[in-house]
Order: C-alpha cells, then sequence, then structure tokens
C-alpha cells in the first residue's frame, strides 16, 4: 500500500446533469422518486483533500463520477489546483461540453490532462441515444472531433500528451453494435476504448446484463474475441476481457484482482471517504471510514479500519460480483 493514493475522485455534483442514461443511478428516467436536494460539494473539501494527499503520491485527480463534472459551478478549482500542485485531470464526460462549448474546454482541460473519456453507448444514434436519453448523437461526434483535432494540437506543442477514450457500458442493448463503435474510434484516432460490464442499478435492467446467464457470458465472450482481433495494433483496450462460463456468480476470473483499494480514493459531495466506486447501496455494506471535514484526508487514509479493508478488498462476497476488477498482472 502506498503512502498516499495516487488518484483521488471527487463527486461533486450527483445530481447535475443533462443527460439521462438508463444506467444511472441518479439520473434514469427509471428512477420512480425525483431528485429533492441538489447535493454540491463545498469547493474548500477539493482544496483541503489535495493539500492533504500532495506529497503523498497524489498524481491525478478526477473530477465528478455522478453527473456531469463539466456543469459543477467550481470547475476552475481543478485546473487551478492541477497547475498548482503538478497534478493530471483524468476526466469523464457526457460529450456535451456544456457552457463553454468544446472549443474553450478542450483548451483549458487538454494541456492539463491525462485522459478524456468521452461517454458514448453505440457508433448508431439509434443504440446510443436509446441508452444515453437526452444525447443528440451527431453533435457528440462533432464535439469528439473537434476535441481530438485539439488533442493533436496539444500533442505538437510538446505541453502535454493527453489521450481521448470512448467510455462504454456494456450490455445486451449495444452488444450487436460494439464492434461498429470500435471501428468508428478507430476512425477518428481515439486513442483507447474502455468498457465495463453494467450495474444493474434497476431491476428494469436486469435482461440487459451480459454476465447474468451462462448464454449471455458466452455471446459477450465471441464479441470481446472480436473486438480484440479488430483492436490489435490499433487502438488500445481496457476491461474488454472473457467471463467465465462456468461460474456465473463470480462477473471476472478468480484470479482477478481491486485496482483501487490502497491505491485510490474516493471523495463523496460531502466529505466521506468511499473507498470504491461500487453504487451506494452496495459499497456503504463496507462500513463508514470517516469525513474530511472531520479529520484530514491522510490520516483517514492511513487508520487501522481502511488499512483492514485493504487486506480483505477483492475477496468479499460484494467484491465477488464487482466487473471492475483487473488482471493480476494489471493487464486490462
Amino acid at each position: 500500500m502506498s503512502d498516499g493514493p495516487w488518484r483521488i475522485t471527487f463527486d461533486t455534483n450527483p445530481d447535475i446533469c443533462n443527460i439521462h442514461c438508463i444506467m444511472c443511478e441518479e439520473h434514469s428516467r427509471l428512477r420512480k422518486d425525483p431528485i429533492k436536494n441538489i447535493r454540491m460539494m463545498d469547493p474548500d473539501i477539493i482544496t483541503e483533500v489535495i493539500s492533504s494527499a500532495s506529497g503523498n503520491g497524489l498524481k491525478e485527480i478526477i473530477p465528478s463520477t455522478m453527473g456531469e463534472p463539466l456543469l459543477y459551478p467550481h470547475f476552475n478549482r481543478f485546473l487551478e489546483l492541477a497547475e498548482e500542485y503538478n497534478l493530471k485531470i483524468n476526466l469523464t464526460t457526457n460529450g456535451t461540453f456544456p457552457f463553454l462549448g468544446v472549443t474553450d474546454w478542450s483548451n483549458r482541460i487538454l494541456p492539463m490532462a491525462s485522459d478524456v473519456k468521452v461517454s458514448i453507448n453505440g457508433a448508431s444514434r439509434d443504440v446510443n441515444e436509446g441508452i444515453m436519453d437526452g444525447i443528440d448523437h451527431d453533435s457528440i461526434l462533432s464535439n469528439i472531433t473537434e476535441l481530438i483535432r485539439i488533442r493533436d494540437e496539444v500533442r505538437k506543442s510538446g505541453i502535454n500528451h493527453p489521450n481521448i477514450s470512448f467510455q462504454v457500458t456494456l450490455m445486451q442493448r449495444n452488444l450487436r453494435d460494439l464492434k461498429n463503435l470500435l471501428e468508428l474510434a478507430i476512425d477518428l484516432n481515439v486513442d483507447r476504448l474502455k468498457g465495463h460490464h453494467l450495474w444493474i442499478t434497476w431491476p428494469e435492467l436486469e435482461e440487459e446484463s451480459l454476465t447474468k446467464y451462462k448464454q449471455s457470458r458466452e455471446e459477450w465472450n465471441k464479441v470481446a474475441k472480436e473486438l480484440k482481433d479488430t483492436a490489435r495494433n490499433k487502438i488500445q483496450l481496457a476491461n474488454i476481457s472473457e467471463l467465465s462460463i462456468d461460474d456465473i456468480d463470480s462477473k471476472l476470473p478468480d484470479d482477478y484482482v481491486c485496482p483501487f483499494a490502497g491505491k485510490e480514493a474516493w471523495i463523496a459531495w460531502d466529505g466521506t471517504l468511499n473507498v470504491c466506486c461500487a453504487p451506494d447501496n452496495l459499497r456503504k455494506k463496507f462500513g463508514h471510514f470517516g469525513n474530511v471535514t472531520e479529520e484530514p484526508f491522510m490520516d483517514l487514509w492511513r487508520s487501522v479500519k481502511y488499512r483492514d479493508f485493504v487486506k480483505v478488498a477483492g475477496k468479499t462476497e460484494i467484491c465477488k460480483k464487482c466487473n471492475m476488477k483487473i488482471p493480476p498482472e494489471g493487464g486490462g
């Protein structure tokens, strides 16, 4: 376990998004109870956590996991702190680039970004817009093209070498379109396609899972092999791995390991230290690990309770069902 995390994610504005992805635990239209209170992270939390973690191995920060981070009114605080502490920004966005537009945002973020992951769930309009309710597929492709153009300018300048990724949720609804999406990424000169299997956040999504049945796993494994063949020497793939056919209780092979515990941290909008990125109803079963508004971040990170969690991470019943683990050699 490192002295401090190499990366910290800040859940800045979980209740604010301009898109309603069907699988989102916050913004999906499958959610029956409306959001009543808008949770918003105090920007001083960001400053205090980064100040506490700096000098202890921190290299990268992620603005937000739920909601659209570019809608966070204090996003510039990330840019200021990244420059002050010589950190990289790893951004996941839905590709709409609100307020400032793609060109302005790209020119601000890419000079200090390690990776900009654009959530896109289909190469075709019908598939992508069917999953990302409210997205304009053609507009997103236009934004991605401009994002890549500016990426190339930044690289050519020598200021930075940022990557652009497609991030896709793997499900029945887009299974047949994944090869097309990969080919689109290759055509656009995207650096990487990163997938992750669907978390069942709503009962209506049960049949969308590619991991639930032996038949769906077999179907996915065929597609995964095809994606690997298509990607070879053209683009990086992440989290595109065959699944066990024999053990459908486990989403990934038994020897896969947790990439997060003891290495990365998540800070909830209210300052709570979270141990991973699993949905709330699962992650909270691990227990409460403190709040950075009450104790310094590094004290919580070094606590006996957190270190005891690190020892069992990846081996619990909750972890067995996790779709984010990676091969033991660190690939994927």
